[in-house]
């Protein structure tokens, strides 16, 4: 009987298609157990970004006051250290930093009565806070001599900036105002009229006089002074009339700076007239 080379033929390829379904299956098999391990290593790796200790804020947060984890903005005022302490007040989460609420934070910051609003920003890698604050801008500095540090400090708006918070930085173009507080003239009562009158009064004067105001006297509150680089000038009442009396200022300074004669002070508190109290 001859020999059936077809039939070799067909066994020959249903052993080669046997063989590749084999390749094909094992094929398949590695690809879901490399696909399963790319998933564990993907959720492994999210696992150890999110319990990452970059994401948590360091213990010494409060205490190292070389951190780089707190960067405090637009402080003019209040210190670094006074912020903190305050901050400090309430516990430190031991949560990530997304999970943190600064809200909280914010709102014990503004407690401070320099601060009108504050905003916090956090950041990770590593976690951090940077605290932005809006302060109140002073207007008026008083100090109970003109030699003495100023004691107390008021907002444009009569806000009260406490001694604590003093001596401000020179960036601050407030008026310096001499007063004990005493005989009905309580600067920690004044009104926002009242400050914004004495600040636009001393802007005034150093437009007349081309000069810097160092101080506007109130100890006799019925007969202020104003201390000039040059000269000291006598306003009396502060009423209604004063600015107009202080336009004479213009005319004035050029004319004592002529003179060889130490003056005491020009006497502006009569209307349209003007007088010098010599030495």
């Amino acid at each position: 009987m001859p020999y059936d080379y077809t039939v070799e033929r067909a066994l020959r390829q249903q052993k080669l298609r046997r063989k590749a379904r084999r390749g094909e299956i094992a094929l398949k098999r590695l690809y879901k157990l490399i696909r399963f391990l790319i998933i564990l290593f993907i959720f492994y790796s999210v696992f150890r970004i999110l319990n990452c200790h970059y994401w948590y804020l360091s213990k010494d947060l409060y205490t190292n006051k070389n951190t780089p984890r707190i960067e405090i903005l637009g402080n003019n005022i209040v210190s670094k250290d006074k912020i903190i302490n305050q901050i400090k007040k309430l516990p430190l989460e031991k949560k990530t930093i997304y999970m943190i609420n600064p809200e909280k934070l914010v709102k014990e910051i503004e407690k401070l009565p320099p601060v009108k609003r504050a905003y916090i920003r956090r950041f990770w890698f590593p976690a951090r806070f940077v605290i932005m604050t809006d302060e109140v801008i002073p207007a008026i500095t008083i100090s109970p001599t003109e030699d003495s540090p100023a004691v107390f400090a008021l907002g444009h708006n009569g806000e009260l900036i406490g001694r604590e918070y003093l001596p401000l930085k020179q960036n601050f173009d407030a008026v310096n105002v001499l007063s004990y507080g005493t005989n009905g003239d309580d600067y920690e009562k004044w009104d926002k009229e009242k400050i914004s009158d004495l600040y636009k009064l001393a802007k005034l004067i150093e437009d007349y006089s081309s000069e810097k105001v160092k101080y506007i006297d109130l100890r006799t509150p019925h007969n202020a002074f104003v201390q000039l680089e040059s000269v000291k000038i006598q306003l009396g009442e502060i009423d209604n009339s004063v600015f107009d009396r202080i336009k004479q200022i213009t005319a004035i300074i050029p004319e004592v700076k002529k003179l060889n004669e130490p003056v005491k002070y020009v006497d502006l508190s009569w209307q349209d007239s003007a007088y010098l109290k010599m030495k």
